[in-house]
């Protein structure tokens, strides 16, 4: 979620002014030369000296806006290949073991993934039921909204061909997307919550929208989160938290930008002290149902970049694994682990 600055009047929108041909969200370092090289009149151009008229909010950036940020997003990793790297963002084994020893000590969180496995509805389990999640009976429900529909939960939905049935094959049909952003929205920040308060720790999760202003020469733009890992004591932002209606891949490109637009703005606002998982920065996502997690890269030179405009050939790198299907079970007894895991990283520094 975020907020920019209006257009003048009688302007022509940023949105059509910022516009590039053939855009696309550049992979890798040789992706975004080549973008940037399409546009000869951004030669000479960074963010610094990009006309004011070609900048918007950072919920709708342009594409010129997005691509003088100098970020990159590599595909999204699949679940098990985090399983595999997390230890370069500072998940050792010792973190890992012992948030799983946390949530299996929770009688509540295993009557949630019970609920989960089961595909029994929250709405079907008395409180006075040994079946009752407890705390998590709000995160059931709210994430039960989140795939309800009109009335029909995706469990529910039926899937049918296009043409017919004459291959007898099956083709599964997009999903509808949520009926408010609010669900998602509540959804992720109160598992959020509920996790974390198995951990005693000096931090919390907010659903408080998180205010960044990107002051650049000739411009700027605002940004407002929809949450955020916060520290109780000194108030400083650990972790961004955004959601949306729609799966990520209806509108992925509209996403990636505004998160970047969303990181930029977490780090002209704060130290680079605040990067805790192995000079990470963290961004937890829920578009609809599915949860992400994304750790955002930066060096030194980066940052003077964004700053004062110096030269670079540095890049923001936005690393996405997921998704993690809330509606899954052992995905979700995954995610918590993490989620738990990032209490005790941050902890110690909050």
């Amino acid at each position: 979620m975020a907020t920019g600055q209006g257009q003048p009047q009688g302007q022509a929108p940023a949105a059509k002014l910022g516009r590039m041909k053939d855009f696309f969200i550049p992979a890798d370092a040789q992706d975004w030369n080549a973008l940037f090289k399409s546009r000869a009149d951004l030669k000479n151009m960074n963010i610094h000296n990009l006309p004011a008229e070609w900048v918007a909010s950072a919920s709708e950036p342009t594409n010129v806006q997005y691509l003088m940020l100098r970020s990159y997003s590599p595909t999204i990793s699949r679940i098990n290949t985090f399983r595999k790297n997390c230890h370069q963002f500072g998940f050792t084994a010792e973190v890992l073991e012992r948030a799983a020893e946390l949530l299996a000590a929770s009688t509540e969180w295993q009557r949630y993934l019970n609920l989960l496995d089961t595909g029994d509805s929250i709405d079907d389990i008395q409180v006075t039921s040994n079946r009752w999640p407890g705390s998590f009976s709000t995160v059931a429900r709210l994430q039960q909204q989140t795939m309800t529909v009109e009335g029909i939960h995706d469990r529910d939905r039926t899937q049918l061909t296009a043409g017919g049935t004459r291959t007898g094959r099956r083709r599964v049909l997009p999903l509808p997307d949520a009926e408010d952003e609010a669900s998602p929205n509540a959804a992720a920040l109160i598992l959020l919550q509920t996790v974390s308060h198995l951990a005693h720790s000096h931090l919390e999760w907010i659903l408080n929208r998180v205010h960044f202003v990107c002051q650049f020469n000739t411009t700027k733009f605002t940004a407002f989160t929809d949450g955020a890992l916060r520290s109780k004591q000194t108030r400083g932002v650990f972790a961004l938290v955004e959601a949306k209606k729609r799966l990520r891949t209806m509108h992925h490109e509209a996403i990636l930008m505004q998160e970047a637009c969303e990181v930029v703005g977490w780090v002209m606002n704060n130290s680079t002290e605040i990067a805790c998982f192995n000079e990470h920065f963290m961004l937890i996502s829920q578009d609809r149902h599915e949860l992400f997690i994304t750790f955002a890269s930066i060096e030194e030179a980066y940052e003077r970049h964004l700053r004062n405009g110096t030269d670079t050939d540095s890049f923001l790198v936005m690393k996405t694994y997921g998704p993690y299907d809330t509606g899954s079970c052992e995905e979700m007894n995954e995610f918590g682990q993490i989620i738990l895991g990032t209490i005790l990283i941050v902890n110690p520094v909050a």
